[in-house]
């Protein structure tokens, strides 16, 4: 049965950031779903309990690496789109590795409520959601 709203999760080790990330979406988007996790094991249980349709995912976290979770989700599902954010420089070339292996976009820390939410609603606005009832309608040029 498909949702009525979206679902993002949140995967990040810092709960000043998700706390962030939470309050900005949550008075931005009306009707949305978001869930959290703290560490790279976490946020693949919370992947298997929600199959959220947008995963803002960090780089760096305790248990398991953002990438390595990038890779577990990609291999079996092409539908899930991920953001990955991470404060530590990374160059071109590891960028370009994530989005081969199914990134949606990179995003350098810090962020602000403005580049998160464009972030978030672009993702939103390429069409509808698999799995969902959400289509964000796009204005008319």
């Amino acid at each position: 049965m498909a949702r009525k709203f979206p679902v993002i999760l949140l995967a990040d080790d810092s709960q000043a950031f998700r706390i962030f990330c939470r309050d900005a979406i949550k008075s931005s988007i009306k009707f949305i779903q978001v869930i959290e996790a703290s560490d790279g094991i976490e946020t693949l249980k919370q992947y298997q309990l929600h199959r959220p349709d947008v995963i803002l995912l960090d780089l760096k976290m305790p248990r398991l690496e953002g990438d390595k979770v990038l890779e577990v989700i990609k291999k079996n599902d092409q539908n899930t789109k991920i953001i990955v954010t991470s404060a530590y420089g990374r160059d071109q070339e590891f960028i370009n590795k994530l989005l081969k292996m199914g990134a949606i976009s990179f995003v350098p820390k810090p962020l602000n409520r403005i580049s998160l939410m464009k972030e978030i609603t672009d993702v939103l606005a390429r069409g509808k959601i698999p799995g969902t009832n959400f289509t964000k309608s796009i204005p008319a040029s």
